[in-house]
This record gives structure tokens, sequence and C-alpha cells, in this order.
């Protein structure tokens, strides 16, 4: 039988996978609390979204702190579209940490590894070009 307290470790370790898989599971977690917690549950739900609501504001504020003023010259549409398969709008939200669905969303590991690589790319490219 599963009890809150191996739950909530459970749905603390999925933070911040947004995986379809992790995402199912999150929501299984949720129901089951809503379902069958009581006070001592809510409260240690509440007190694991407290200690991880810094490390998500950190997350984001990484992200758009490391990015400083290329955030204005990095061609985000472009990035998006070619990297991710996504729209403009779909990165400047996980870039500047607004929320979705009610969820506040970064880039994941995987998706700063793209990121990363189509700034490396986009450097390469401009850096090689030259007016003839």
């Amino acid at each position: 039988m599963e009890t809150y307290e191996d739950l909530l470790k459970e749905f603390e370790a999925l933070l911040g996978k947004d995986d379809e898989r992790s995402e199912r599971r999150k929501d299984e977690i949720v129901a089951w609390m809503e379902a069958n917690g009581d006070e001592g549950a809510k409260r240690a739900c509440e007190e694991m979204i407290m200690r991880n609501l810094g490390r998500i504001d950190g997350d984001i504020a990484t992200i758009r702190q490391q990015l400083g003023n290329r955030y204005d010259i990095l061609p985000m549409a472009y990035i998006a579209e070619h990297y991710f398969g996504k729209s403009r709008a779909w990165l400047y939200q996980r870039i500047n940490g607004h929320k979705v669905r009610g969820k506040v969303y970064t880039l994941n590991e995987e998706q700063k590894r793209t990121f990363n690589e189509a700034c490396q790319d986009l450097a390469k490219e401009i850096g090689s070009f030259r007016l003839a």
C-alpha cells in the first residue's frame, strides 16, 4: 500500500521532468492525494511545494540571467522552429518561466543541450559569413 510520504518523495523526484510518463504519474499522485490525503498529508504537500518553489524560481532566473543581453540578439523564432519544432511563444514561455495551464515551465536538461547546440551552430554560421 502506498503512503502519502512515499508518494510525496516520488512526486518530488519527478519535479522538473516534463515527459509524458512523468506528467501522467504526477497527475496520478495528485489524484490519490486529493482522494486519500488527510491534514498531515496536506501539510506535507505544502511543505514540499514551498521547498521546491525556490529551486524552480532559481532555474527560471538562471536561464534568463545567463542569456543576459544575448536574449535580445538571439533569433528565438528561428531557434524554436528549427531546433525544437515549436513556436517562438513556446520557447519564450520556457526561457522566461511563464505559467502555462497552471504550471511554470522551463527548459529541461535535454532542451538546454539543444538550445546550447543551436547557439553554437548560429555562432559558427555568423562567424563564417563574409560579404564579397
